[in-house]
């Protein structure tokens, strides 16, 4: 299921295809997942748009140091 987060302070929208990629985008790029709002976006909005959303974080950024 496709979710939007939401940054708190300054309102960046991000769209996801699933969860566990946006809690991993929290986490690692954006400060925690406590500073994100968590949507769920639904499945015929999902479908039109997250071909142009999708955001591809690199496999360096994924790996532990």
């Amino acid at each position: 299921m496709a979710v939007k987060i939401t940054h708190l302070a300054n309102g960046q929208q991000v769209r996801f295809a699933n969860a566990d990629g946006a809690r991993r985008y929290a986490e690692i790029m954006g400060g925690g997942v406590d500073k994100w709002r968590f949507t769920v976006v639904p499945e015929d909005l999902a479908l039109r748009k997250m071909s142009d959303s999708v955001v591809n974080v690199p496999v360096w950024r994924m790996t532990s140091r």
